[in-house]
C-alpha cells in the first residue's frame, strides 16, 4: 500500500512538473512574439510595454524562478514567488530611472541614437541585475556559498530572460530610421540650392532662415517662442495672391485660439501652403502629419509622401510610376520620433522636422537621411523663382 501511494506521488509530482514547464515555455513564447495587430489602438511598443508591466512580469518571474530551480537547485516554490515579485519591482522602479533619470537627459539626435540605442540596452541590463539580485540572495539564504551562487545565478537567469524581453520589445519597436536608411552628413544629400528655409530657433525660440545647401544661420524675428508645438506657415498675401505671408503661429493659455503672428510679408515665389488651413491657422506641430505638401518642380514629381501619427508610422513614400515604397520610422523603449511638418522639395528631397527640434532631409532614391540642423517648425521657400535669387518687398 504504501508503494502504490509513494508511485502515485511520484506520478503526481511529474505531472506538476511537467504543468510548471509548460507554463514556463508557453510564457516565453508569449514574450517573444507581441501582436502587431494592435497598432490601430496605439503602437505595438505600446502595447508590448503595458502588457510587460501587468502580466509579462509574473510569466518572466515563473520562468526565472523555475530557472533558479533547474540550473542552481533553489527551492522553486520560494524561487518562484520571490522572483515574480522581483521583476513588477525592478520592471516599474528601472522603468522610472531609466525614463526619468536617464533617456531624457541623453543629447540624443539622428546622428547619435543608434549608438545610446544600445548603450542602454546595457544599461538596461546592468540596472535589471542589481535591482533583482538581492531578491535572487533571498533564495539561496539558506545554502552555503549563497553569495557566489546568487551571483552566479543572477548573471545567468537574468541574461536568459533579458533576452526573452530585448526580443519582445524589439519586435514592437520601430527601427527601420537606422536599420533600412543610411544616416549621411547633410553634405551627402542633394539637395536643391533654391530653397531658403525659415524656423524657429531652440535656443531662445526666435525665427531663423538658412539656405537649404549651405548658408549661415541668419535671424529674422524675435518669436519669443518657448511651447514645441509652436510653428511657422505661409499663407496667400490678402492684397496680392501671388504673394506669400510668412506667419508664426504660437501657443496660448487657450489651446483652442492660438496667436497667428506676421513674421515677414509680401514674400515673391513659390511656398507650400499647410493642406489643412483653417480660420486658426493649420495645426501645431503635434498634428502637422498627413501627405506632404509639394514645392517647385516636386509638384510633377511621381513620388508622394506621408507622414504618420504614431512614432512607429513615421515617413512613407510611394513612386506611383515603378511602384516603389520607401518607409522609415524610430520609436523604441529609449526614444521615439515623430515625422512632423514634412514638405516635398524639387530633387524629390523631403524636408521634415522629427521629434522636437531636428530638421532633417530625406533622399528616397538613395534611401538617405541627414540632420542639417536643430529647429522646429520649419518652412521651405523658393523665393523670386528657381534659380536661387530672392525678392523679399
Amino acid at each position: 500500500m504504501r508503494r502504490a501511494r509513494a508511485k502515485l506521488d511520484a506520478v503526481r509530482e511529474m505531472l506538476n512538473m511537467k504543468r510548471r514547464w509548460h507554463l514556463v515555455f508557453s510564457a516565453a513564447a508569449l514574450l517573444a512574439f507581441p501582436a502587431q495587430a494592435w497598432a490601430n489602438a496605439g503602437t505595438p511598443l505600446m502595447w508590448a510595454g503595458m502588457l510587460h508591466l501587468v502580466v509579462g512580469n509574473a510569466l518572466i518571474g515563473l520562468l526565472e524562478g523555475a530557472l533558479l530551480g533547474w540550473l542552481f537547485g533553489a527551492p522553486r516554490g520560494r524561487a518562484m514567488s520571490t522572483m515574480i515579485l522581483a521583476n513588477y519591482i525592478s520592471a516599474w522602479l528601472g522603468g522610472l530611472m531609466i525614463r526619468g533619470a536617464i533617456v531624457d537627459r541623453l543629447p540624443m539626435d539622428l546622428d547619435n541614437g543608434w549608438m545610446w540605442f544600445w548603450v542602454m540596452v546595457a544599461v538596461t541590463y546592468g540596472i535589471t541585475l542589481a535591482l533583482e539580485w538581492p531578491f535572487v540572495a533571498w533564495c539561496f539564504r539558506e545554502a552555503g556559498d549563497w553569495l557566489g551562487r546568487s551571483l552566479r545565478s543572477s548573471i545567468v537567469v537574468q541574461g536568459i530572460s533579458y533576452i526573452l524581453l530585448f526580443g519582445w520589445y524589439w519586435a514592437a519597436s520601430g527601427t527601420s530610421l537606422y536599420t533600412q536608411m543610411d544616416i549621411v552628413p547633410a553634405s551627402e544629400l542633394d539637395l536643391p540650392e533654391s530653397v531658403g528655409v525659415y524656423y524657429i530657433r531652440p535656443a531662445d525660440g526666435s525665427v531663423c532662415r538658412r539656405e537649404l545647401a549651405g548658408g549661415i544661420e541668419q535671424k529674422v524675428f524675435d518669436l519669443q517662442s518657448a511651447d514645441g508645438d509652436d510653428r511657422l506657415f505661409v499663407r496667400r498675401n490678402s492684397a496680392d495672391t501671388n504673394r506669400w505671408d510668412l506667419m508664426a503661429r504660437r501657443e496660448t493659455d487657450d489651446r483652442r485660439q492660438p496667436e497667428l503672428i506676421e513674421v515677414r510679408t509680401n514674400l515673391a515665389g513659390q511656398a507650400a501652403a499647410d493642406l489643412r488651413m483653417t480660420e486658426n491657422g493649420p495645426p501645431g506641430t503635434w498634428f502637422s502629419m498627413g501627405e506632404a505638401p509639394r514645392i517647385g518642380s516636386a509638384i510633377h514629381s511621381p513620388w508622394e509622401f506621408r507622414a504618420g501619427f504614431w512614432p512607429v508610422e513615421g515617413l512613407r513614400g510611394h513612386q506611383k510610376a515603378t511602384g516603389e515604397r520607401v518607409h522609415f520610422s524610430y520609436e523604441t523603449p529609449f526614444g521615439a520620433w515623430t515625422v512632423r511638418n514634412a514638405v516635398h522639395l524639387p530633387s524629390d528631397i523631403v524636408l521634415f522636422q522629427l521629434g522636437e527640434n531636428q530638421i532633417c532631409g530625406f533622399d528616397p532614391g538613395a534611401r538617405r537621411v541627414a540632420l542639417l540642423w536643430h529647429g522646429r517648425g520649419p518652412v521651405a521657400v523658393i523665393e523670386e523663382g528657381l534659380d536661387g535669387r530672392r525678392v523679399e518687398r
